[in-house]
């Protein structure tokens, strides 16, 4: 208040007075006054109540507005980001050969000084340290080591702060993230980068700005590749560079105003990828391609996804997009899905073609290998007893796939399944919806022959499973499978009306018992099945041959149940073993001793009911059961051997070992994997821990597990004794074979026709039923593994009845060191459709097309070579696919590469025949440069080696 007054007019005469007369008076009045002038402000009065409509929204709005400031553009204001906490101070160890000196708090040493601080190594000629500040001023054959991102400095000299990681060197040579094990290596690829500048200043613990200087990946002093400039910046993320020049090999290749490449592996960058070239000639009649120029954009869309743009050019053909997106989610989730299309311009060829009358005309042909591919596949966990999983794929046209693919297998397939299933498991109890869509081709199109396809429907199909649960009380127990279907199938002469419904449920009880060595598992089931619609029987004039030949299937409206009583006796005798001990001679190759196994099994089983399976409509193998009294019975046989040990060596390399808990769980493996001490705790963990979920599917953080018995180690492990050294499987054999009693299956066997039914598909793949028969053929499955280097597999069926092999299948594959090969051969001769065409191999031209009921094929798979993607040097590989009964190869690959310390040179040919649709010679190459990228289109995927 006195304040107030203090600041009152001087020119006011009569306050003046009353002023000096009463202080206190005006003193009180001024305050009444204050409080009066306060209390009248519109924000204090009570609110009158008025009968006028209030301002409309837009009004108050508008006022609002004007009256109240902007609100801040939140996009310009950065996000904070909290600071690191610094580390507490810790004293620096400072050694050196001369005496050293201290004035204070500044320490002074010379003659090949190094400085210790946490994870860094500070060396010079001469140092001064000042211990308040934590500068370093380092003069002299500096060398500044260690760091997160194990940085490695070389320079003349500079200053350096030990507590903030801040410094400037001059003269420099350096590295980040490059270890002495990766520099012992040559070709690096784990991102690290070296540079070189005529000053460098270290910014942060991964920040530097390099002057007049370079960067590059490769070892140093004479880099493969190399990127000079006047300012390079480096972070922890990425390197930026202003004006530089790209040299290769010494020569000057682009010039860049601006470029910029990830340090950190697991940063993704938005850009435009290395283009891609290459080359194909084809035959007239199968179409060129001519060059091919492609490039593809790359768009990072946040941290759990992206996305892949491409374009490819064929100068003959047209142009093809592709795009591929990715998601990856929490845990297992993710989601990938991928497009590619081809805007063929097409082909033309003149064709010879001979009419009934023997007359030749020469016809034009055009043809058009376009078509799109789309393929999708997700996972989705909702809990952990609930997922939804998906792989789906549309494909308009398989003849683009045939012709375009580079891939030989999936130029080959001839099948695609689309399926989306959700799954609820829990307690034993299963709870499936599924959609499924099956597209196969039969007959491959022709320009004289039109192609065949098969489309099979589930749309859905709900199944319900209940796996053995023991009743209390009882040894018994009961399980349960079914499941409600709406099925649909399309094929050229045939297509089900509507959607047929389909019910299957199927009750078992079973009863386990074990006696003296024996076991026994004893069920009977009961099935009942179904169907809204069901199939006619024509019954030509050959009563076993109800169905004429090529006769498409007659749907009719009336319903069909199926009902079977399913009886079956699982018997295993006592397995009959013996051990062999080595000669001392042989130890080495076979080991100490071997132990020599037979086990033998039986399988009595009897289906009955099932008397109207010609009246079924065929969808899936659930359509396949028949009445079948049958006895199954085989052998299987193995042989294990122990490893030998060379006991001077064992006993020096176990005082290496760690101490064995007492009861502790023993795992040795686990040293060799990781040698962490968290990992070598573990190793004598006596609770493992689960890396399963509840669907039984591992961890996505799950180590591997340890490798099976089946799998020969390479070296023993030295920390077990001979008792603990596990018997390895070096021989497996199987030898197994149907009788049939029921020899017409309960009248389901066609005469002359291919018959398959679910208990020939358990037993092979391979069709042998064209007639009522009493035995099977004998099937057979042999595999030999001497070593972690080496497999022989040979599988057969052997037909008894007609003295013949009907199927076999071998191969051999090794590999030791630079060296590896492989060779396979399949064979197929048994009862199945095929279509046959002949081929002129002047004109590649289709001459005749035939249907036989045997299918019959003989085919070879070569590959051998040397060398590995990374090794240094030569690497070269081929592979070959030979089918006999054409004399030809399907396709032949050569492959050859050349890798220098940091880059690397790929080529390829690659020649497929494929008939009339693909009869080319591609030429491809990569070239690559460490940490950088490939130019070229020869994938990694696609290499041999």
């Amino acid at each position: 208040m006195d304040g107030l007054i203090t600041h009152l007019p001087a020119n006011s005469g009569k306050l003046a007075s009353l002023r000096r007369r009463h202080p206190r008076a005006i003193r009180l009045s001024l305050l009444i006054t204050t409080i009066a002038v306060l209390c009248g402000h519109q924000l204090l009065c009570a609110q009158t109540v008025t009968n006028q409509e209030p301002p409309s929204s837009v009004a108050q709005a508008t006022s609002t507005q004007q009256s109240l400031p902007s609100p801040p553009d939140l996009s310009l204001i950065p996000n904070a980001v909290p600071l690191p906490l610094p580390l507490p101070p810790e004293p620096a160890v400072i050694e050196s050969d001369l005496p050293q000196t201290r004035n204070g708090d500044i320490y002074s040493a010379s003659g090949n000084v190094v400085v210790t601080y946490r994870d860094h190594i500070l060396r010079a000629d001469t140092i001064t340290y000042d211990k308040v500040t934590g500068d370093v001023t380092l003069l002299g054959h500096v060398h500044v080591s260690g760091g997160d991102n194990d940085e490695s400095i070389l320079a003349t000299h500079g200053i350096y702060n030990l507590n903030t990681q801040i410094g400037t060197f001059y003269d420099v040579s350096g590295s980040v993230g490059l270890s002495n094990q990766m520099a012992r290596s040559g070709y690096v690829t784990e991102n690290p980068f070296l540079f070189t500048g005529r000053k460098v200043v270290k910014t942060g613990p991964v920040n530097y700005i390099i002057y007049e200087g370079s960067v590059t990946s490769c070892l140093l002093p004479h880099p493969d590749w190399l990127l000079i400039g006047s300012k390079f910046t480096l972070d922890s993320r990425k390197a930026r560079a202003t004006s530089s020049t790209f040299k290769l090999l010494g020569v000057p290749v682009f010039f860049l105003p601006y470029v910029t490449h990830p340090i950190d592996s697991d940063v993704r960058q938005s850009g435009i990828l290395v283009p891609t070239l290459g080359y194909s000639s084809s035959s007239a009649n199968t179409g060129s391609k001519g060059l091919s120029i492609g490039d593809q954009a790359y768009i990072v869309l946040g941290r759990s996804s992206d996305l892949t743009l491409g374009l490819i050019f064929y100068s003959l053909r047209g142009y093809s997009e592709n795009a591929t997106y990715r998601y990856r989610g929490l845990g297992d989730n993710f989601f990938n899905a991928h497009f590619s299309a081809l805007q063929d311009r097409g082909f033309s060829f003149t064709v010879p073609i001979t009419n009934n009358k023997g007359v030749t005309t020469i016809t034009n042909i055009f043809t058009n290998q376009g078509g799109q591919d789309v393929t999708a596949a997700f996972r989705y966990r909702f809990s952990p007893t609930t997922r939804a999983v998906g792989d789906a794929e549309y494909l308009s046209s398989y003849i683009y796939r045939e012709a375009f693919t580079e891939n030989f297998n999936q130029a080959v397939s001839t099948d695609i399944l689309s399926t989306l299933f959700v799954t609820h498991q829990k307690n034993g109890y299963d709870l499936d919806a599924r959609f499924d869509r099956y597209q196969g081709q039969k007959i491959a199109p022709t320009y004289l022959l039109p192609g065949e396809e098969v489309k099979i429907f589930h749309a859905p199909s709900i199944d319900f499973t209940a796996l053995d649960h023991h009743i209390p009380g009882t040894p018994l127990l009961w399980s349960l499978t079914s499941s409600v279907a709406g099925l649909k199938r399309i094929q050229p002469n045939f297509t089900s009306s509507g959607i047929i419904e389909r019910l299957d449920v199927r009750p078992e009880l079973s009863l386990p018992l074990s006696f003296a060595g024996w076991h026994t598992l004893t069920s009977v089931a009961l099935r009942e099945t179904f169907y809204s619609r069901s199939r006619r029987i024509p019954y030509s004039n050959n009563p076993n041959n109800p169905f004429p030949p090529n006769a498409p299937p007659i749907e009719i409206d009336n319903p069909i149940s199926r009902t079977s009583v399913d009886l079956s006796i699982d018997i295993r005798p006592p397995a009959i073993e013996r051990d062999f001990v080595i000669p001392t001679r042989f130890q080495k190759l076979l080991g100490t001793d071997v132990r020599h196994t037979i086990e033998p099994e039986i399988t009595y089983r009897n289906v009955h009911g099932i008397s109207n399976f010609l009246s079924l409509l065929r969808f899936d193998d659930t359509d396949l059961a028949a009445d079948t009294n049958e006895l199954q019975y085989g052998v299987t046989q193995h042989l294990y051997f122990r490893p030998h040990i060379n006991a001077a060596k064992a006993a020096s390399e176990k005082a290496k070992c760690p101490t064995r808990a007492v009861g502790a769980v023993y795992n040795p493996q686990a040293i060799f994997q990781d040698t962490s001490e968290a990992a070598v705790q573990d190793v004598f963990n006596p609770n493992p821990r689960d890396t399963n979920d509840a669907n039984g599917i591992p961890s996505i953080s799950a180590t591997a597990p340890d490798t099976p018995t089946t799998t020969h180690a390479r070296h023993i492990d030295p920390c077990t004794t001979v008792a603990e050294q596990p018997q390895q499987e070096w021989f497996s054999w199987r030898i197994t074979q149907k009788m049939f009693f029921a020899q017409d299956f309960g009248g389901a066997v066609i005469n002359t026709r291919r018959n398959i039914f679910d208990t020939t598909l358990d037993l092979s793949g391979t069709a042998f039923l064209v007639e009522p028969r009493a035995i099977s053929p004998v099937v057979s499955r042999m595999r030999f593994r001497t070593s972690s280097h080496t497999d022989f597999e040979w599988d057969f069926d052997y037909d008894t009845g007609l003295s013949k092999f009907t199927s076999q299948n071998f191969f051999v594959d090794t590999h030791e060191g630079p060296f590896f090969g492989g060779i396979s051969y399949a064979r197929l001769n048994a009862p199945g459709r095929s279509n046959t065409v002949v081929i002129n191999s002047v004109t590649n031209l289709v001459t005749s097309s035939t249907t036989n009921a045997i299918s019959d094929f003989s085919q070879m798979r070569i590959l051998a070579g040397i060398g590995a993607p990374t090794r240094p040097g030569l690497s070269a590989a081929a592979s070959a696919g030979i089918d006999f009964n054409l004399a030809s190869a399907q396709y032949v690959t050569l492959q050859a590469s050349y890798n220098w310390n940091c880059c690397g040179l790929s080529v390829e040919y690659r020649k497929y025949n494929l008939g009339t649709v693909r009869d080319e010679g591609a030429y491809r190459f990569n070239f690559t440069l460490a940490n950088i990228g490939t130019a070229g289109n020869l994938r990694r995927a696609e290499a041999l080696f």
